[in-house]
C-alpha cells in the first residue's frame, strides 16, 4: 500500500475551508469524513461525535483545529484513513483561542492555557505535509497473513468444548474487531455467542464481519449484552472487544462466572481512548495464575495502511502513545535521586523527559489518553514534580492547585445553579459531601503519581509526596492536601502513612477503576482540621449503609479487607440531628447531590413515612421501596418502578420524593 499523508492548510477559517473542499473535490463524498461545522457535500460528525465511528474508514479525513486541537480527535481521525489517503488539518497561522477553556480551570481564562500541545503536533506533523492532489485511497482486499493466523487460533479455541480464554492485544489498523467476528462466522451453528463492551457502537465492525450485515445485527445464536449483564449470561462462548475500556474487577468477575465458557478478551494496546496498559498489568497479569488455558495472541501488521506508516509513525510521536518508562535506572536508590519541580517549556522542549514523564503515567494509570499529555503540558492549574536519577525521571505526579472559590460561586454549585471546571475536590465535598464553605479554602489535589515499576517499595512515592508538600506550604500555603481516587488497601495505607485521613467514600463504583472512590485530606489549618473531623463524623454515621449500597451481586461484592481498612480508625458513630437530615435531604431532593451520598438521610425520613407511600403513583412507589427501603441496586430498582434505563429511574426518584416528602416534612418545604 502507498503512504498515507499529512496535508496541513494554513489560513484563515473562510480560506483553509475554500482548499480543503478544492482538495477533495476529486474524491467520492462518501469517501472522505469533514469533521466540523458547515454544510459540505461530505459525511460530517462534530469532533464529540468522531469516537461513534470508530471502526469506519475513508480516503480522506479533514479536521477543522480553527475550532480546538483535542489530542484524542485527533488521534481518532488518523485511524480512519486509508492507505494512500490523507489528513487534511485545517491549521491556524496561530494557536487558537477556541477550544481551550476546557483546560481553563477557574481562576484562569483560555489566554492562560498553554499552547506547548499544539506546537508540538505542529513540529511533528509540518514535515509530512504535501501539496498535491489527492487520489482515491488504496482498498486492502485481504487481511493480513498474521490475521489469518490469528482468526484461525481464536476460531479452534472458541470451537472447542474445553474452557479455555484467549487475549488478543493490538494497535488500531491492525485488524482486531474484524479478526474477532471472523472467528464467530466459524464457529459451528449451535454455538450460542454473546458479545460485549462498553459501548455498544465499539462493536458494530465485529457484528459485520460475523454477520456479514451493517451495524450491531443479533442473530438467533448472536447477542449483545451489556458488561454488567454477562454475569449472568448464558452462552458458550463470550467475547468482549475494547476490555480496557472495562474496570479490571467486572472483567475478573466475569472470568469467574463462567469456568465452562471459552472466553476471549480483546483491546487496543496503545489506543486514542486509553492505553489498555492496566489491562496488561493487572487482568492479564491474573489470568496466567488461572488453571483454565491461556492463549495470547498479538496483531501488529496494519491492515488500512503499510507498514512503518510516516502518519502512524508522526502522531504516535506527537501523542506519545509509545511511551514507556525510562531504562537503566534500576540501581537508583532513595539517596541517589533528586526531587525536582518541572519546568513545562523545558519539558516541552526535552523529548526524553516528557516520554520519561508520561511513560510513567502511562504505565500506572491504564486509561491515560492523548489529552492528558495536552493537559500536562498545557493545562495552567497543574504542577508537576519527579524525582530523577542520573537524569532520567524515575518517579512522577501530577498536582491541581484548586478552592478559593467565591462564597457565592460555591453556594450556586451547592443548589445546582452551576458547575465547576477543573475544581474536582472542592466540587465532590460541595455537591456531595454538602461543606459549601470547603470550596473557599485553598487547597492542592494530588491528581497522579507514579513509580518505576522496577523501584516500587523504595521509598520514592514518599519522598516524592514530602517535596510536594514542602514545596507548596512555601509557594502556595494552601489550607489542606487532597487527592480522589479508586481504593485500594494499598493506596490507602500509602497515603494514611503520609499523613492523609479518609473523609469520603463513593456509594459507586468508578468507571474507570471498577473501585469506589475515596477522598483523603491532609489538613494544615484549623479550619481545614475542623472540616476534616466533621466529614470523618459523618463517614461513620454513613458507612454501614453506603456499604451496603456498594455492595453488588456475586463477584462484585465489597472485598471485606478492604472494608475493614475503609473503616479502619473511624470515630464512633453518632446519630445525626434532625437539622443534618432535613439540610441533606434538602440537597438531594432540590440540588445536585446525588442519592447516594444522601442516602442515609433519605432512608431515615422514609421510613419514618413509610405507611404513606400508597399517596405516591404505584410506579414511583414501587421504585422507592425498591432503592431507597429495600437498597436494591439501580437496575433492579429500575425495573420495579417500569425504567428502561437506569439514568430514568435516578430521575424519576429523586422527582417523586420531592413531590412525596415535602408534604409530611414541612422543614423541607
Amino acid at each position: 500500500m502507498r503512504p498515507r499523508r499529512c496535508v496541513m492548510l494554513r489560513g484563515t477559517p473562510e480560506e483553509t475551508r475554500r482548499d480543503a473542499l478544492a482538495l477533495c473535490a476529486a474524491l467520492d463524498p462518501r469517501e472522505v469524513l469533514w469533521v466540523g461545522a458547515g454544510e459540505v457535500p461530505f459525511q460530517t460528525s462534530t469532533a464529540a461525535g468522531v469516537r461513534r465511528l470508530l471502526g469506519g474508514a475513508f480516503d480522506a479525513v479533514v479536521l477543522d483545529v480553527h475550532a480546538g486541537l483535542d489530542a484524542d480527535v485527533l488521534g481518532q481521525a488518523q485511524g480512519f484513513v486509508r492507505g494512500g489517503g490523507a489528513l487534511v488539518l485545517r491549521w491556524p497561522d496561530a494557536p487558537p483561542l477556541a477550544g481551550r477553556e476546557r483546560l481553563a480551570a477557574y481562576p484562569f481564562s483560555p489566554e492562560d492555557v498553554g499552547v506547548r500541545f499544539f506546537r508540538r503536533v505542529e513540529r511533528w506533523l509540518a514535515p509530512l505535509s504535501d501539496a498535491a492532489p489527492l487520489t482515491a485511497a488504496d482498498r486492502a482486499d485481504r487481511g493480513t497473513d498474521e490475521q489469518a493466523a490469528v482468526v484461525a487460533r481464536l476460531t479452534a479455541s472458541l470451537s472447542s468444548r474445553s474452557p479455555s480464554v484467549s487475549v488478543l492485544l493490538s494497535d488500531r489498523g491492525r485488524g482486531k474487531s474484524s479478526a474477532l467476528g471472523l472467528a464467530i462466522a466459524a464457529l459451528p451453528a449451535d454455538v450460542r455467542v454473546v458479545v460485549s463492551a462498553a459501548r455498544e457502537e465499539a462493536v458494530s465492525e465485529l457484528f459485520r464481519f460475523a454477520t456479514g450485515r451493517p451495524g450491531v445485527t443479533e442473530t438467533a445464536r448472536l447477542r449483545f449484552m451489556a458488561p454488567a449483564a454477562l454475569l449472568d449470561a448464558e452462552a458458550d462462548v463470550i467475547v468482549v472487544d475494547e476490555a480496557a475500556q472495562i474496570p479490571v474487577p467486572l472483567l475478573r468477575a466475569i472470568e469467574r462466572a463462567h469456568p465452562e465458557a471459552r472466553l476471549a478478551f480483546a483491546t487496543t494496546a496503545h489506543g486514542y481512548e486509553g492505553t489498555g496498559r492496566g489491562f496488561v498489568l493487572r487482568f492479564v497479569e491474573e489470568l496466567r495464575e488461572r488453571a483454565r488455558p491461556l492463549d495470547e495472541l498479538r496483531l501488529r501488521a496494519p491492515i488500512r495502511w503499510a507498514d512503518d506508516d510516516p502518519l502512524e509513525r508522526a502522531l504516535f510521536g506527537a501523542l506519545a502513545l509509545d511511551a514507556e518508562p525510562a531504562t537503566g535506572v534500576e540501581e537508583a536508590t532513595l539517596d541517589a535521586v533528586e526531587a525536582v519541580t518541572l519546568d513545562r517549556d523545558a519539558l516541552a522542549a526535552d523529548e526524553t523527559q516528557l516520554r520519561d514523564f508520561f511513560g510513567l503515567l502511562v504505565h500506572a494509570h491504564y486509561r491515560t489518553t492523548p489529552s492528558d499529555l495536552q493537559r500536562i503540558l498545557d493545562a495552567p492549574n497543574l504542577a508537576l514534580h519527579a524525582l530523577r536519577f542520573r537524569g532520567r525521571i524515575v518517579a512522577a505526579t501530577l498536582v491541581a492547585k484548586e478552592g478559593s472559590l467565591p462564597l457565592s460561586r460555591c453556594e450556586a454549585i451547592a443548589r445546582g445553579e452551576a458547575r465547576i471546571r477543573g475544581h474536582a475536590l472542592p466540587d465532590t465535598l460541595i455537591s456531595h459531601a454538602g461543606r459549601v464553605r470547603a470550596g473557599t479554602l485553598p487547597m492542592i489535589r494530588s491528581v497522579r503519581i507514579a513509580t518505576h515499576p522496577a523501584l516500587r517499595r523504595r521509598g520514592l512515592a514518599t519522598r516524592l509526596i514530602e517535596h510536594v508538600h514542602a514545596t507548596h506550604a512555601a509557594e502556595d500555603a494552601p489550607a489542606l492536601f487532597g487527592t480522589l481516587f479508586g481504593v485500594t488497601r494499598e493506596l490507602l495505607r500509602f497515603r494514611r502513612s503520609v499523613g492523609y485521613q479518609l473523609v469520603r467514600v463513593g456509594s459507586s463504583r468508578g468507571a474507570r477503576t471498577g473501585e469506589p472512590s475515596a477522598v483523603m485530606i491532609r489538613p494544615v489549618t484549623p479550619e481545614a482540621k475542623a472540616l476534616v473531623e466533621g466529614l470523618r463524623e459523618d463517614l461513620a454515621r454513613d458507612w454501614p449503609l453506603q456499604r451496603a449500597l456498594l455492595d453488588g451481586a456475586g463477584d462484585l461484592r465489597l472485598d471485606p479487607a478492604l472494608h475493614d481498612a475503609l473503616a479502619l480508625d473511624l470515630p464512633e458513630p453518632r446519630p445525626a440531628t434532625r437539622d443534618q437530615l432535613v439540610e441533606t435531604a434538602r440537597a438531594y431532593l432540590f440540588g445536585p447531590r446525588p442519592y447516594e451520598s444522601a442516602a442515609s438521610a433519605i432512608t431515615a425520613l422514609v421510613e419514618a413515612h413509610a405507611g404513606e407511600l400508597p399517596a405516591m403513583a404505584p410506579a414511583d412507589a414501587a421504585l422507592v421501596r425498591a432503592r431507597v427501603l429495600e437498597r436494591r441496586p439501580w437496575p433492579e430498582s429500575a425495573v420495579e418502578g417500569g425504567h428502561a434505563s437506569v439514568p430514568s429511574a435516578m430521575r424519576a426518584l429523586r422527582r417523586a420524593l420531592a413531590g412525596w416528602l415535602p408534604a409530611r416534612e414541612p422543614a423541607l418545604r
